[in-house]
């Protein structure tokens, strides 16, 4: 094999690694205002079920897809439950 053909290959190779990790989120997320994060870590910031935090950002259209990975926008998520989420005991005003 030629040095040209070796260095095809290892390119290929980068190539597939790169696609195999999933696109580099921060890229997106950089330099913005708005506050994003992941299914997981967002239960655990609002103290919720993993699977009843992911139904209250649908609700609120606050998700974000990128190929596989889904991100989730807070900011949306805080409006939403300020609407119409309230407190125990609270009356309907």
């Amino acid at each position: 094999m030629g040095k040209k053909e070796e260095i095809e290959e290892r390119k290929k190779k980068e190539k597939i690694r790169q696609l195999r990790k999933g696109p580099d989120l921060e890229q997106f997320l950089e330099g913005r205002k708005r506050k994003f994060t992941t299914y997981a870590q967002g239960a655990s910031l609002y103290s919720m079920n993993y699977y009843s935090f992911v139904t209250l950002v649908k609700a609120a259209h606050a998700n974000i897809q990128i190929k596989k990975k889904v991100i989730v926008d807070l900011e949306l998520v805080e409006k939403y439950i300020e609407e119409n989420c309230r407190e125990e005991g609270e009356k309907n005003v």
